[in-house]
């Protein structure tokens, strides 16, 4: 396996450097150039202000300032930074599941499925967020030290906030809870007291608007692309944003169903049976609604899922069923498809609104909704009431005579 792995990630790291030329110019050094600028800003004592693509928590600064402590360029810097933070969560990920003793098949996810995704893996922060992530799902079961580990993700990037739905108890909610929010709130504050704008990012999303690679997009894309639709796209926000006929209730659409997906989950979390499993089945659940509601649905968000589901894929079944194993299945499809979606295949559906990138970017987005769909169902059926019972009970009859 650790071969596989680092023959995938020296493939990526070439790829990513252009030494083997993939994709369109800039596909993979555009975020990472815009990185160095940050840091540049940063480094003079202040944060990104007047700039509508910084929309980032105040401690997203470390892994842009990252890089200038090697002896490299920045670029590779970013890279060699990155491959070292993929290693580290295939090191959690092998210490976690020899303590659940469930193979290996979490593992082979990540090592697989991080490479589907292409250089992109490395070129984007957001694999040293989502290893915060897999340290509070792994490192330890204490709800003080997860919540402590979330609430970290929380200012370096918002999403890791996720992780908190699966705790099952209220002792175990409160505790993590507050560990989170007392690690942010400090955060942010000392963010705050060292350099002016550390809160922008608080009031910078509100202006953006629905991206087209978005599922609530994904009806505009593919009817433009077959005529049946004269609107366009325009590059905003750091993103390219779909403009025309029936955007803007598309775009409350979206907005309306982030909202009602966690209202959805909280009524999987009052009438669920607390389980050991449930905490990471929840943590998949979550994050893939979250993504698949939101106005933005970038390539990179998949890493996020990707990370989630392979801690899933490492915990042991005591129980019957495939538990999440269909949806993480589907994840890795997802994967595989971005990677071909992005940067392959990126203008079709971007700039141009030419068919088939389109169509690759619809089947990633119907393969990431069944994945969603498959998740929250499993996760329901799984931890219903009557199905613990059960379990409790056929327990008990094995259990021998005394």
């Amino acid at each position: 396996m650790l071969l596989v792995w680092a023959l995938t990630r020296a493939a990526l790291f070439l790829a990513a450097t252009q030494v083997v030329p993939v994709g369109h110019t800039g596909s993979f050094e555009n975020d990472v150039e815009l990185y160095r600028e940050w840091s540049g800003v940063l480094l003079r004592g202040e944060f990104p202000a007047g700039d509508d693509k910084w929309q980032y928590p105040p401690f997203a600064a470390l892994p842009m300032l990252a890089p200038h402590l090697l002896p490299f360029g920045y670029r590779i810097g970013f890279y060699l930074l990155a491959v070292v933070c993929d290693l580290a969560i295939l090191v959690l990920l092998w210490r976690f599941s020899l303590r659940e003793g469930a193979g290996r098949t979490g593992l082979w996810a990540w090592t697989v499925g991080a490479a589907l995704l292409g250089p992109l893996l490395i070129s984007r922060y957001d694999l040293m967020v989502t290893l915060v992530a897999v340290l509070a799902l792994t490192v330890s079961a204490d709800p003080a030290v997860r919540g402590s580990l979330i609430g970290i993700g929380l200012i370096v990037k918002v999403w890791p906030v996720a992780l908190l739905t699966g705790l099952r108890r209220w002792r175990e909610l409160l505790t993590a809870g507050g560990s989170a929010v007392a690690v942010a709130v400090v955060g942010c504050v000392v963010a705050a007291l060292a350099m002016p704008h550390a809160l922008d990012f608080l009031t910078a999303q509100q202006d953006r608007g629905l991206q087209i690679e978005s599922l609530a997009a994904t009806p505009f894309a593919f009817a433009r692309a077959v005529g049946w639709w004269d609107g366009f796209t325009t590059y905003q926000h750091g993103a390219m944003e779909a403009v025309g006929a029936g955007v803007g209730t598309a775009e409350t659409v979206s907005l309306v169903a982030t909202p009602a997906a966690l209202a959805l989950m909280a009524v999987w979390w009052l009438r669920a049976a607390p389980s050991a499993l449930s905490y990471y089945d929840a943590a998949l659940t979550t994050v893939l609604l979250l993504v698949l509601t939101s106005r933005v649905l970038s390539p990179q968000y998949l890493i996020w899922v990707l990370g989630v589901a392979a801690v899933a894929l490492s915990v042991r079944r005591d129980r019957p069923g495939p538990g999440q194993r269909p949806a993480a299945w589907l994840v890795l499809v997802s994967c595989l498809l971005t990677g071909v979606m992005y940067p392959w295949m990126e203008e079709d559906y971007s700039w141009k609104g030419d068919l088939p990138g389109t169509l690759v970017l619809v089947a990633r987005n119907l393969v990431l909704l069944a994945a969603t769909v498959v998740s929250f169902v499993r996760l329901w059926r799984d931890t219903r009431r009557s199905a613990h019972a059960e379990d409790e009970a056929a327990n008990q009859e094995s259990l021998p005579v005394r």
